[in-house]
């Protein structure tokens, strides 16, 4: 009787707890195709300071960066940003009377997150390390969790200033 009390317990016990969620095993990677705005908004505007694409299991995102925060030391620059993966992306440019308009146009948000990054002046490759803040649909495993990006960035000189151009790269997820 003692034994059947303890396995009725048990599997009252069992019932009530709630079910853990699926962890992904293996961490998610993609590979970034970044450009970045000539027309550089500044700090937390409505225009990504970079977009993009982003291949992940041979599907492409659209992806975009807004830079909130920056400083130089030395060789290095340092960085903080908002990134947001899309199931789509597209920037457009207009220039209307030698005025200049860009607008983004979007799909549904399926990932976005923070990170802060490091460039390295003497070699061009960034680093940048930070977490996922909300992922939907078949991404939603991956909420909560570390993301890592790196890569090196290309430069372009237009009319004498030399600006990033393209910043090609790779994703994870751990």
């Amino acid at each position: 009787m003692r034994r059947l009390t303890i396995l009725l317990a048990l599997a009252f016990t069992l019932a009530f707890v709630p079910a853990i969620p699926a962890q992904a095993k293996k961490p998610l990677t993609g590979t970034m195709d970044l450009e970045f705005n000539l027309l550089w908004p500044g700090l937390q505007d409505e225009i990504p300071d970079w977009v993009g694409n982003i291949a992940i299991n041979e599907v492409e995102y659209g992806m975009t960066f807004f830079c909130i925060g920056a400083k130089d030391a030395g060789n290095v620059h340092f960085f903080e940003e908002i990134w947001t993966i899309y199931d789509w992306v597209e920037l457009h440019t207009e220039v209307v009377d030698d005025e200049v308009n860009q607008w983004l146009e979007y799909g549904e948000i399926l990932l976005w997150g923070y990170d802060a990054g490091v460039v390295a002046w003497q070699n061009n490759k960034y680093h940048m390390n930070g977490n996922v803040e909300e992922a939907i649909g078949d991404f939603a495993v991956w909420e909560g969790r570390n993301v890592h990006m790196s890569g090196i960035i290309e430069w372009q000189e237009i009319d004498g200033v030399v600006a990033p151009q393209y910043a090609p790269g790779i994703f994870r997820i751990n």
